[in-house]
């Protein structure tokens, strides 16, 4: 990675702001914030002071996001870590001072997206910026909560491995053996799953996703039999190592196999549905809620089953999806319907007062 350094407003202004005329002082103090300007030149907020307006513990993550704007359309970013008030974030997309964007992050384990209705930028250094959260709905915000105090839980339990896929030293090497042997892998995984199930999604699963990073057919059918002829502790390990592989129908005949087994374990039950609805990066306005129509087309197949366990799960979670969609749909439609309201607002001249706020 290029060393970092901290950039000039002068390398992020887009060229529609651009002038063929020599940009003296008064034409940058109305295209930046007055807070960002030195008394000699112009240059982007200090760092460190960033850093000290941090009011709330934050936790490392690397979650994909959709990323909107009113400069851009849309554009993918990572988010580098999170906390209650902001995040930082890596992208190639144009980002500035006072700019504000919507967040849609991808988090494993998250039946759908964490939605961020605004984030507003505070600086940024290269392909990097630091957002503060000003405009969250309540439901969003608890979602977020959770997240972090889970992480800083899990890092404080295990020293922070939570926050990357660390093997253990002994282990490496073996991706390549257990990658040619599904029967091998899964043993071995059952054995690391006994010693410590709190760690093992972390450095067993984690070790069993790089030799499987696809869930071959071989693999979901070797998995299947573990949870046919198990109990309760080989179905968890199925659930960790599904976690590898959230959203993707590959795993469809374990999950089916899950249900089968213990339709009345609700835990697990709601781990199924987790790792039917997880989505990943959506697009559009409608991207969640179209990838949520996806996901209920695909569980068409489950009706077929001889299993009657199967086919009540499968009719129950497509009406739970119908739900989920129409819900999501009205969201962005009011949602819409508000940033319209808020332009034609501003084209008469109401100012909303911007004020960035510390995070």
């Amino acid at each position: 990675m290029l060393a970092q350094h901290q950039a000039t407003p002068l390398a992020v202004i887009p060229p529609s702001l651009k002038s063929s005329k020599p940009l003296g002082q008064q034409h940058l103090e109305e295209l930046l914030p007055v807070d960002l300007l030195t008394r000699d030149n112009v240059s982007l907020m200090n760092l460190k002071e960033a850093e000290d307006q941090r009011t709330a513990p934050r936790v490392g993550v690397q979650c994909r996001a959709m990323v909107l704007s009113s400069m851009q359309s849309e554009g993918i970013g990572t988010i580098l870590d999170l906390s209650r008030n902001g995040c930082r974030l890596e992208s190639q997309l144009l980002m500035l001072p006072g700019l504000s964007l919507e967040l849609r992050i991808a988090v494993p384990g998250l039946e759908w997206a964490l939605i961020i209705d605004g984030a507003d930028v505070q600086w940024v250094d290269e392909d990097r910026a630091g957002l503060a959260i000003v405009r969250i709905r309540e439901t969003e915000r608890q979602r977020l909560g959770e997240l972090v105090a889970a992480r800083l839980v899990k890092g404080a339990d295990t020293g922070d491995r939570a926050q990357g896929e660390l093997i253990p030293f002994e282990f490496q090497g073996l991706e390549a053996v257990l990658a040619k042997d599904p029967q091998l892998a899964i043993s071995k995984g059952l054995a690391w799953f006994a010693q410590d199930q709190a760690e093992f999604r972390f450095r067993g699963g984690s070790l069993l996703g790089r030799a499987f990073p696809t869930c071959t057919p071989e693999f979901a059918a070797a998995l299947a039999k573990v949870v046919n002829a198990g109990g309760g502790t080989e179905t968890d390990f199925a659930l960790a190592i599904l976690q590898n592989y959230l959203g993707s129908t590959s795993t469809d005949d374990v999950l089916q196999e899950i249900v089968s087994r213990f339709p009345q374990d609700a835990r697990k039950i709601d781990q199924v549905r987790t790792i039917i609805n997880t989505t990943g990066v959506v697009s559009g306005e409608f991207g969640l809620a179209n990838a949520w129509g996806v996901k209920k087309e695909s569980l068409r197949r489950w009706l077929t089953d001889e299993r009657p366990t199967v086919t009540g799960f499968a009719a129950q979670h497509m009406a739970e999806l119908d739900q989920m969609i129409m819900a999501e749909r009205r969201r962005v439609e009011a949602e819409r319907e508000l940033r319209e309201r808020s332009r034609h607002e501003d084209e008469n001249g109401h100012d909303h007062g911007y004020r960035p706020k510390p995070f």
